[in-house]
């Protein structure tokens, strides 16, 4: 009985994985979304138009995949994996755009929400940033509201 339960749970993880650069981006960045509890379409679009603009992927696939995970009530526990693949395949300054993405959204309504700053955080430092560079993208955000 108990292997079956275990045989559900890989087939379950097995089904849902998917490893693409896209998904990977998509799943970190989500998470700032909903760290605060709050999706709004606001935050959606900016995310979208900014991993459009940073990444090149269109605007159209970015709201899909992100509406794709705020429908399924998606909720990472562990973000190590998706951002070690991000680490080894992005450059510094490209994982640096992927924090000021973050901090980006973090900022669209205006708030600092202590949720979103310490998914943020987490996030830069499972990318490899230094606290410098992250703090530097973090007051070039703020001074441009």
């Amino acid at each position: 009985m108990l292997s079956k339960f275990f045989q559900s749970f890989n087939e379950k993880e097995s089904i849902n994985e998917d490893h693409s650069f896209e998904s990977d981006l998509y799943n970190l960045i989500y998470e700032i979304i909903i760290a605060d509890h709050e999706i709004t379409e606001e935050e959606i679009n900016l995310a979208s138009e900014l991993v459009e603009y940073y990444f090149k992927i269109p605007t159209l696939n970015n709201k899909e995949q992100f509406n794709k995970l705020a429908d399924q009530q998606h909720f990472n526990t562990d973000l190590s994996q998706f951002s070690y693949r991000l680490k080894t395949s992005l450059s510094y300054e490209q994982r640096m755009d992927v924090i000021l993405i973050c901090w980006q959204v973090l900022m669209a309504d205006g708030k600092e929400d202590q949720l979103e700053v310490s998914t943020a955080r987490k996030i830069s430092t499972l990318l490899g940033l230094e606290d410098k560079d992250f703090i530097l993208i973090r007051n070039r955000v703020k001074d441009s509201l």
